[in-house]
């Protein structure tokens, strides 16, 4: 092949990552995967227009399968090498959406977990901060690749958290109260904590990302969320291009 020239035929060029996104409006602060500044290469975000967060937890369904498969398989034609999801509850899908595709899908940090359980040692106990824990179920951890669901994990979530659950949850405002969300980030946190003894925490919420040094230092341990996910997946795909993010 003539080495000058540049074969076509791709909706996106050095573009190594894309990302499925729940259409949503509330800000989204650097750290979050929805902001493209958190990560140090290029990334498409395809919304599923008319699903939304309170559509993902409480209303889940085939059709919402269907969609994410079908967005998923356009992304791989386009040219995208890796996929990604933007919302932690999409992990009940994980495993149909990896199957439907050729190309590495990560659609939830819950993924993370069965590797920590690895790295961490089998008596680790990790604890997972969501967005709401009466909504993360068996079907996501499952999905997600524990085969022990939520036995042995200690969760908490931020369903009752006045501002998250307002703007995020409830999508009833769009602009951010940073402090606020970090105070209350912080005080589930501390309720974690209070649950016993931890040696890792996995943040569920793709919403958390941004406030993941908050959590570090209140709890003082590891703690792991959706973009490291993505960066170690997409590292395997070309190093290169995320030697900085993954020296964050």
């Amino acid at each position: 092949m003539n080495q000058s020239i540049l074969p076509g035929g791709q909706r996106y060029y050095d573009t190594p990552l894309g990302v499925l996104c729940l259409e949503s409006w509330f800000a989204k602060p650097r750290g979050h995967l929805r902001n493209p500044r958190s990560f140090d290469y290029p990334v498409v975000y395809e919304v599923l227009e008319g699903v939304d967060i309170p559509g993902l937890l409480h209303h889940p369904g085939d059709q919402l399968l269907e969609l994410l498969i079908d967005r998923a398989r356009f992304l791989e034609r386009g040219g995208i090498k890796v996929i990604a999801g933007s919302c932690g509850f999409m992990a009940r899908y994980q495993r149909q959406v990896a199957e439907a595709v050729s190309v590495p899908v990560v659609l939830s940090s819950l993924t993370l977990l069965s590797w920590l359980e690895v790295v961490h040692g089998p008596a680790a106990s990790l604890g997972v901060l969501t967005a709401d824990a009466d909504a993360l179920g068996e079907a996501h951890l499952r999905g997600a690749g524990r085969a022990s669901g939520t036995d042995g994990l200690s969760i908490e979530g931020l369903q009752q958290a006045p501002e998250f659950r307002e703007v995020i949850l409830a999508g009833r405002r769009h602009d951010l109260d940073m402090e606020l969300i970090a105070e209350e980030v912080a005080a589930a946190t501390r309720r974690l904590m209070g649950r016993g003894p931890l040696d890792a925490i996995v943040l569920e919420c793709t919403d958390l990302s941004a406030f993941a040094d908050v959590v570090r230092d209140v709890s003082g341990l590891p703690v792991y969320d959706i973009v490291q996910a993505i960066d170690l997946v997409v590292a395997g795909q070309d190093r290169s291009s995320v030697h900085e993010a993954c020296a964050r």
